[in-house]
């Protein structure tokens, strides 16, 4: 029940976010907002305030907003208040402020979380399993030690550690550890034909953190900085992933029974764990909702964009229709991801 809490938890913040933002948008250019409303139906609680019916539904993942016209009414009825008449620049910019509110509850959980420390590298390596019989058990290297250098070069990551053993195969190197907050030498001889999965040494490795304080005036920056950093590399990723679709190489691709996994996982591993875990899958739809995929707040710009090269609006039926065709392909993709899913990761 907790895990499942988590989840719901999750899935709340992350849609009520992308809905607020585009309430606040679709406010601030005019448009009237008819219900803005937190989960989903049923609805068991409403009350209206200045033409905006604010209502608590049954159901208690995420929220919605239902804008005016939203639905389609053709130019020149519904009111100057109604998404369908206001200018194409106003309606890219009302559907892209989901995404907007996505990028900035990730942008807050990091600011949040500098508040908390900043994780910098610590200079070393931190060692996880030893392997048995390999050279780093018989050097008396043990999990938890920290790696200093190999051959008198400091390794401060995993990656420095890793090409230095690799450049060194078969010859007597000195390595430099840490145990205990004694720091050790010894003599070890990196194997050219490790067993599978020990490398070289015999041990896995990671990079070590550290926790650094930092004023509270330079968390929203540094926040900003993380999110705008970590924005660029899932762009990229992206990108890597269609271009290995293109070339015919198998991607990963997670649906919500992935996400309720890794939530599970992360919650048990503390607040912290779990907020950067929001702030992640935050980014991820920002990324995901402005592909030109119909349903998606991409497709949808999209669509406006064909208005503007058409010089003329598409009728209702034909842009339901659309969306319609690219949300049932969403959902059977979205099934067949979760199946892949359960039987994978459950």
């Amino acid at each position: 029940m907790i895990a499942w809490g988590r989840f719901i938890i999750l899935l709340s913040v992350l849609i009520f976010f992308h809905e607020f933002g585009h309430f606040l948008v679709a406010r601030l250019f005019g448009v009237a907002v008819e219900e803005f409303g937190f989960g989903l139906p049923p609805r068991i609680w409403g009350k209206r305030i200045k033409g905006t019916l604010y209502s608590l539904n049954l159901l208690p993942i995420g929220g919605f907003v239902q804008l005016k016209g939203e639905t389609g009414e053709e130019l020149g009825f519904g009111g100057t208040d109604s998404f369908a008449i206001k200018s194409k620049l106003k309606r890219v910019g009302i559907v892209a402020a989901g995404a907007l509110g996505n990028f900035v509850l990730a942008w807050l959980i990091f600011a949040i979380l500098f508040n908390f420390g900043m994780p910098v590298q610590a200079g070393k390596v931190l060692v996880g399993e030893v392997f048995e019989g390999s050279p780093a058990a018989v050097s008396g290297i043990l999990p938890g030690d920290y790696i200093l250098s190999l051959d008198g070069t400091s390794t401060k990551t995993a990656v420095e550690l890793s090409q230095l053993a690799n450049a060194r195969l078969g010859k007597t190197v000195s390595l430099e550890f840490e145990h205990k907050g004694e720091q050790i030498k010894v003599n070890i001889v990196p194997r050219a034909k490790p067993p599978a999965g020990e490398g070289p040494l015999g041990v896995s490795i990671a990079t070590a953190f550290t926790t650094e304080t930092v004023p509270f005036w330079q968390t929203p920056f540094l926040g900003l900085r993380e999110t705008a950093r970590t924005l660029s590399f899932m762009v990229g990723s992206l990108g890597q992933m269609v271009s290995d679709l293109f070339q015919g190489k198998g991607v990963q691709v997670g649906g919500p029974v992935a996400i309720f996994t890794y939530s599970k996982i992360y919650g048990n591993e503390g607040l912290k764990s779990f907020l950067d875990f929001i702030a992640l899958i935050s980014i991820n739809l920002v990324v995901v909702n402005l592909l030109p995929i119909p349903a998606l707040d991409g497709g949808r710009i999209l669509l406006i964009g064909v208005e503007a090269l058409r010089r003329k609006k598409l009728s209702p039926r034909t842009e339901a229709a659309i969306n319609s065709i690219g949300l049932a392909l969403l959902l059977v993709l979205m099934v067949l991801i979760s199946i892949r899913d359960i039987r994978t990761l459950l």
